[in-house]
């Protein structure tokens, strides 16, 4: 066990971290942040209620925490202790510890609450081959209509969140509580599974963050502020704006529970 944690998963996991940020980085370099191609209309469509956004940033947030400590606890002793020597390193190393044990089954919690939040948006549909078939529009810059979610998100739902996300969370859960008669060797094999199964759920999100915040103008409001502009929607998620058009509008004085009108005159954040 110490010679695959401290051998093959370090080395491997730690040239993949360092690939996957500096790929990211080149990328952007030639690429830049994927800005709209025409002025944002000043009409605004919501892309996330409350309680989406309420859900996703609780999985956000716990799984940063879960990602840093993690890293700390894996790649502490050969980075960080030389730097930090043996006191201060201990403080951050039992910090970390701590964090990630009690803050992983909240990350479970998130995913449950956003799986069955998601998952209907997140479905195959036969548009999605397109996307697949020219990368999204990523490298061409040719604009490819999807639905809510296209496949790069789709496949970073089922991948990444479902299933790479509960298989770090289940094998944490068996090292978080070892009084139910997990052996030795039990605990030693679900830690070598999640240690390479976090470390690509990281590599993973490192682009899917990269896209959300720098990589895609006004990627990051729709989260924030739960709305986007009209030609942000055209123009990425097009199937899925011009079938929000044909929903009811709703007037000022709607009861709750109204249908909520799709398009409508907003200020905006940068207004």
């Amino acid at each position: 066990w110490r010679e695959l944690r401290n051998g093959p998963i370090t080395l491997y996991g730690g040239i993949a971290l360092c690939v996957v940020a500096i790929g990211i980085g080149l990328f952007y370099l030639r690429r830049g942040m994927i800005r709209l191609s025409a002025p944002p209309t000043g009409r605004h469509i919501q892309r996330f209620n409350t309680i989406e956004r309420m859900a996703h940033w609780c999985m956000a947030v716990s799984f940063v925490i879960l990602a840093i400590s993690g890293l700390v606890l894996l790649f502490g002793k050969h980075i960080l202790l030389p730097i930090f020597g043996y006191s201060l390193f201990s403080w951050l190393a039992v910090i970390s510890k701590n964090l990630h044990n009690f803050v992983g089954p909240l990350f479970l919690l998130s995913i449950v609450v956003s799986f069955f939040i998601f998952v209907k948006d997140n479905i195959w549909k036969k548009e999605d081959a397109d996307w697949i078939a020219k990368a999204g529009g990523l490298l061409s810059g040719e604009h490819v209509p999807s639905w809510r979610f296209n496949f790069g998100e789709k496949f970073m739902f089922w991948f990444g969140v479902v299933f790479l996300g509960l298989t770090v969370s289940v094998s944490g859960l068996i090292m978080d509580f070892p009084n139910f008669g997990q052996i030795r060797d039990t605990m030693q094999t679900v830690n070598i599974i999640h240690s390479a199964g976090a470390l690509l759920f990281v590599c993973l999100m490192l682009g899917h963050i990269y896209i959300g915040t720098i990589g895609m103008e006004g990627a990051y409001d729709s989260m924030r502020y739960g709305h986007v502009d009209e030609t942000w929607a055209k123009e990425h998620h097009e199937l899925w704006y011009n079938q929000e058009k044909l929903k009811p509008a709703e007037t000022p004085t709607s009861a709750p529970g109204a249908a909520v009108e799709p398009v409508r005159e907003h200020p905006g954040p940068h207004a």
